[in-house]
């Protein structure tokens, strides 16, 4: 997730349910996490970063204090990054944030963001060691029981440390030093699949998920998390952290009828989940016979679902039937660029096909390369075997609102996504939300609407039984 240097964000979580949870993943590849299982208190209204410096580079501790109970936050998530005195000015930040009624959380980043991938700052005193930081931080939670959990940023781009054996020691480490310390890694939408959470919902105590789009992406999410529903229908998508080569690609077709008509219409709606600038590897495409009829980057574009015609005329003229087939194909080769393409409400004119986009298990599919689709199998209902908490993130900075939603990147349309994201903690189909960046200066125009809607929704679940 991308940090500015001064940066922030708001969180509302509910965590009904304890953040860990045991079981073993299929095919025995991740243990069982501690029998301990943290629990987080039931209302969780937390900001995050944006801290408040003095003239010295040392955070403004009262300061700090005092803007956080004037916000009515119950944690503050402490990002270890800016200064290399952020780890001895949390020892400072700890005692008070207590007396005030608050609870805090470490807030960690990556290698990726760390020298030489990213700027010239470390998490110190102990950067890339995270066996030692889930220790020490640990022992630090037993000298300020409200130090309560911890965090990676940018969690799954960097897997390839982060492995389920990695987490299980790291876990385990903490672990035996305070069992009710938790652990959540922050990941994006698209990274939560199926085969992540196997691996590693018995190694984590939850996961705050970026940025969501629409209440459909949470429940798609929260379906995943809760072994709702195993494969998400009427899909083509490319997972993240996975290299691809030039010409991998996925396909869902089925045989059209061609019926006699003037003209050839086909309309259906579509949206990928990929806002970024990043153009020239996956493609959306529409084939006819074969033959590529309609084509769109996935990079840029509108954020939410719209409406595409496809005059196929002179594809179908004087045929009988023809194969229609939606296809994402890599021009480029990706080493970590995952993307899901939704599809939904197929109408054709002048032809009959045999299922719409409601019926994705009687679509065939092709593919080559790692891609995957929710088509051709009905989608799997899961067991309901366990539940991984979640937290909601909505992009609360202007800026990263703009590159996931598009302009006006406005106090109102911001406000609007953090209360989508409020109904569904409060409907039961996330655990909590989370705004990140949001800026909390006195001339801000966003942070009054957002306090508005956390007090809003706190009375809403004070008045349920």
């Amino acid at each position: 997730m991308p940090t500015f240097i001064i940066s922030q964000a708001l969180l509302v979580a509910s965590f009904s349910y304890a953040v860990a949870v045991a079981g073993n993943a299929e095919g025995g590849s991740v243990q069982s996490a501690p029998s301990s299982k943290p629990m987080l208190s039931r209302l969780h209204f937390a900001d995050y970063d944006s801290e408040l410096r003095q003239p010295d580079g040392h955070v403004h501790i009262d300061a700090m204090v005092a803007g956080l109970k004037e916000l009515g936050v119950t944690t503050y998530y402490w990002l270890i990054w800016h200064a290399a005195t952020d780890w001895d000015d949390l020892k400072l930040f700890l005692p008070k944030a207590a007396q005030a009624g608050i609870k805090v959380w470490v807030y960690l980043v990556p290698p990726s963001e760390n020298p030489p991938q990213y700027g010239n700052s470390y998490s110190e005193p102990f950067r890339l060691e995270y066996h030692r930081w889930a220790e020490e931080i640990a022992r630090l939670s037993l000298e300020h029981p409200n130090l309560t959990a911890w965090v990676i940023d940018d969690f799954y781009a960097n897997h390839e440390l982060f492995t389920p054996a990695y987490l299980r020691e790291m876990q385990a480490r903490s672990k035996r030093i305070n069992p009710r310390l938790a652990f959540l890694p922050l990941m994006y939408f698209g990274e939560i699949r199926p085969r992540f959470v196997e691996n590693y919902r018995g190694v984590i105590d939850g996961v705050v998920v970026a940025y969501l789009q629409d209440r459909e992406e949470i429940e798609s999410t929260w379906s995943i998390l809760n072994d709702a529903v195993v494969t998400p229908p009427s899909e083509l998508s490319y997972p993240w952290g996975t290299p691809s080569h030039v010409g991998d690609f996925v396909t869902a077709g089925q045989a059209v009828r061609v019926l006699p008509a003037d003209q050839y219409l086909l309309h259906f709606r579509e949206r990928d989940d990929f806002k970024g600038p990043t153009a020239g590897y996956h493609f959306k495409q529409l084939l006819v016979d074969g033959t590529v009829v309609w084509e769109e980057d996935v990079a840029g574009g509108p954020a939410d679902w719209r409406t595409v015609t496809v005059d196929l005329t002179e594809q179908v003229r004087g045929k009988t039937e023809v194969t229609v087939a939606f296809r994402l194909f890599d021009k480029q080769g990706v080493s970590t660029f995952g993307v899901r393409w939704r599809l939904s409400e197929w109408r054709a004119e002048g032809l009959q096909a045999t299922a719409d986009l409601s019926q994705p298990q009687r679509w065939k599919v092709d593919r080559q390369g790692s891609f995957e689709a929710g088509f051709g199998v009905i989608a799997k209902k899961g067991e309901r075997r366990f539940h991984v908490p979640f937290i909601s993130m909505v992009a609360g900075d202007e800026g990263e609102f703009r590159q996931r939603h598009g302009d006006p990147a406005s106090p109102e349309r911001i406000a609007k996504q953090l209360r989508m994201s409020l109904q569904a903690w409060q409907d039961g189909k996330c655990d909590g939300v989370v705004t990140y960046c949001l800026d909390k200066r006195p001339e801000s125009r966003t942070f009054p609407l957002a306090s508005k809607l956390l007090r809003e929704f706190k009375r809403s679940a004070a008045s349920r039984p």
